[in-house]
């Protein structure tokens, strides 16, 4: 595979930059527990990488429908920020994105978490302080594993995708920056390298380190 010429990188959220996934998924089990909603492990997983509207958008409409939609989130918001003090960033994260800084590359943080969550965040990790852009739940009509909040990434950064990496975790994220045009990168926080490469990563990498600038030819 011919080098990529490398300007921008995009960088999901949960599981790529903050280790929160586990965190995510606990919040919206306990907010199901709390009515009395069954679910399996496997219904949790499916919504790795998508928006907790969706989520909770399915759940009102097919599995219990006498909680309002909104009620739910508020629920699980409540969940997810008493986890909060579990939050740490993923392994490698702080080193690769000062090397990245460096260099000067633009960079974009691109989650289907809401804004709330990531005000949450920023209050414990300051994590926005990395990015030039933020992108989330709010600013698209439509989420992961829809392109989307990719390409508004891209537009609003003038970043070409020809010159653009993104690092996703899931199945979703994957999709969508694929769709977007962009090489992916799949790191194995959240599925298997085999998961991961079957949804269409470009790279597969267990670490950060092993995700190396010097492969890529940069455009400064």
């Amino acid at each position: 595979m011919e080098k990529l010429q490398l300007k921008t990188i995009l960088f999901d959220m949960d599981g790529v930059a903050i280790d929160s996934e586990k965190l995510h998924l606990r919040a919206m089990g306990l907010t199901l527990e709390q009515h009395g909603i069954e679910y399996s492990q496997t219904f949790l997983n499916d919504y790795v990488g998508r928006s907790d509207e969706s989520f909770f958008r399915y759940v009102y409409e097919n599995m219990d429908n006498s909680h309002p939609l909104e009620e739910l989130l508020e629920e699980k918001n409540a969940f997810f920020e008493g986890l909060l003090n579990e939050m740490e960033y993923v392994k490698g994260f702080t080193d690769f994105i000062q090397k990245v800084k460096t260099m000067k590359l633009q960079t974009a943080l691109v989650t289907s978490s809401s804004l709330f969550t990531v005000r949450k965040v920023d209050t414990l990790l300051n994590l926005t302080s990395f990015f030039d852009l933020i992108i989330t739940e709010e600013d698209t009509q439509k989420h992961k594993p829809n392109p989307e909040p990719y390409l508004l990434a891209l537009e609003n950064l003038g970043a070409d995708h020809r010159s653009t990496l993104i690092i996703e975790d899931s199945i979703n994220g994957i999709v969508a920056g694929k769709a977007a045009g962009c090489r992916v990168a799949g790191l194995t926080t959240s599925f298997d390298a085999h998961t991961l490469q079957d949804a269409g990563a470009d790279y597969i990498i267990d670490d950060f380190s092993e995700l190396r600038i010097g492969f890529f030819r940069t455009v400064l």
